[in-house]
């Protein structure tokens, strides 16, 4: 049976392999390369699909047994209980815009349980991972969460939906929250918004309506590096991700259950309307 530790070191090379086929630099000539996808703001490139595509086939070669869940469309069940959750590119807004944060992000389900997960920033090169009972890193160095126990100091990050509807209701959030808190940051990837957490870059992060992909790999590696990771169904279909740096964990939640009370009337009427993502 193969360890936890082993399915990592998959993860890192199947990213260092990934990472050597492509010239971000030369990619970002062909920015332009792009379309849209559920909204005029949700966007997939070329190079969101041939790094899926190249993440897979490796994981293929090396892995033939397992399961694939690729935000692409890739999607194979497997035979070993094992999953891969692939996110090529977690901030392509980002990269079509040459705004240098967005993310490889590979995460690795055992039983359902998910046990190793890699995020490679692709403009620092930085690469987080982490193993389930074993802490995370940060170019191979330990990180940790940051001891902020105030939350009128916090910095908090987030991000949005690509639908107007759902934006509405989050603003009405947002608005609720900021007066409450140090600071607000929205830097459009989730998986590298919780790997800044789980580095003390940050205090806290929330963020409504996220797949699996998004934060697979990001949430492991808040929790081992002392982080507290929660997820709740607000309603059909939308469920709301929060993580702190533990020390925050209770007053954050009990600032977010206010404002979600604020606007749980919008809320409703989403659900109501079936607008989940």
């Amino acid at each position: 049976m193969i360890s936890h530790h082993e399915l990592r070191d998959v993860a890192l090379e199947c990213v260092a392999n990934v990472t050597s086929s492509i010239d971000i630099q030369s990619v970002n000539e062909r920015r332009t390369d792009f379309e849209m996808k559920s909204s005029s703001s949700d966007y997939v490139t070329s190079l969101d699909r041939h790094i899926e595509l190249e993440t897979v086939q490796f994981i293929r070669k090396n892995r033939a047994n397992d399961g694939i869940l690729g935000e692409e469309g890739d999607a194979t069940s497997g035979t070993s209980g094992i999953r891969w959750i692939i996110d090529p590119i977690d901030g392509t807004s980002n990269f079509v815009y040459g705004i240098p944060y967005f993310s490889i992000s590979i995460a690795v389900e055992v039983a359902g349980d998910v046990v190793a997960g890699v995020v490679a920033d692709l403009s620092s090169n930085d690469i987080f991972d982490a193993v389930k009972d074993h802490g995370s890193r940060c170019n191979n160095e330990i990180i940790r969460v940051n001891n902020n126990d105030s939350l009128q100091s916090a910095i908090v990050t987030t991000g949005f939906s690509y639908r107007r509807e759902r934006r509405e209701v989050q603003g009405s959030i947002l608005q609720y929250i900021l007066p409450r808190i140090g600071d607000i940051r929205r830097f459009g990837s989730a998986a590298l918004d919780l790997c800044w957490l789980a580095a003390g870059r940050a205090d806290a992060f929330y963020e409504e309506g996220l797949n699996l992909w998004d934060y697979a790999a990001g949430s492991l590696i808040v929790s081992e590096a002392g982080g507290t990771v929660r997820i709740k169904n607000l309603t059909r279909g939308i469920n709301l991700l929060t993580a702190t740096n533990a020390h925050l964990d209770k007053e954050f939640q009990i600032l977010l259950g206010n404002s979600l009370q604020h606007s749980c009337l919008r809320w409703s009427r989403l659900a109501r309307d079936g607008i989940r993502s």
